[in-house]
């Protein structure tokens, strides 16, 4: 489904709102991961990454999809339900997610922001080559103290992300992030394999001088 353009929206987001697809009303309440301002046709609009609970995150921007704030909801005040007897009745409280039962397991990293995959990595409106390089970069990331303190340094873009997060706040979340890093890449190479375009695979393998990020692109491939 292609979304249509709405340059009448001039809603706002600022990272951290809780929005809705008015169109994908089955993903659920989004939560604004993060917010770039851009420019299309000469409208001011915003290039938005969200994270939806049955969909996962999502790039969208605010020129083509009218999003909408999700209503409050009072946390303390547990959902209500009629009962066949007329009476009033408390529903069960919501279950955690898996993945905010891994964080609860495995430390107190809340900070998605410290995992979601960057822009330049899902950004829709790149081409899907530009995707692919910029994937490919990460790979020279890794839980080593050097590597690690970059890929802080660009997830943040704190000049000293010690300075908001301990050290094993960072290794707890870089391997979320090379999780997901890893199922992003197996998903740009199927794309480009469905377009039937081997020979820029071939070329890219040929190209890629960092051992890891090579073992990864060839993983890719053999899926």
């Amino acid at each position: 489904m292609v979304d249509r353009p709405n340059p009448g929206s001039s809603e706002h987001f600022d990272r951290g709102a809780a929005v809705v697809h008015p169109a994908r009303p089955e993903w659920g309440v989004g939560t604004v991961r993060q917010a770039s301002p851009t420019t299309v046709n000469g409208q001011k609009a915003q290039r938005l990454r969200i994270d939806f609970p049955n969909k996962g995150p999502v790039t969208l921007n605010t020129s083509a999809v009218a999003l909408r704030r999700a209503p409050p909801q009072t946390a303390a005040s547990p959902a209500t339900l009629p009962s066949p007897s007329g009476k009033t009745s408390v529903s069960a409280p919501p279950t955690k997610s898996w993945l905010q039962e891994l964080e609860s397991a495995n430390g107190s990293v809340t900070d998605r922001n410290l995992w979601d995959l960057p822009g330049d990595l899902t950004n829709p409106f790149s081409a899907i080559e530009q995707r692919l390089e910029a994937t490919l970069r990460t790979y020279r990331f890794s839980t080593e103290p050097g590597p690690l303190f970059e890929w802080a340094v660009v997830q943040t873009g704190l000049d000293d992300p010690l300075t908001r997060h301990t050290r094993v706040e960072l290794e707890q979340a870089f391997p979320r992030f090379a999780r997901d890093r890893d199922q992003h890449l197996r998903d740009l190479v199927r794309q480009l394999k469905r377009r039937n375009d081997h020979p820029y695979l071939k070329q890219t393998l040929g190209r890629v001088k960092h051992p890891v990020a090579r073992a990864a692109l060839q993983r890719a491939i053999r899926d």
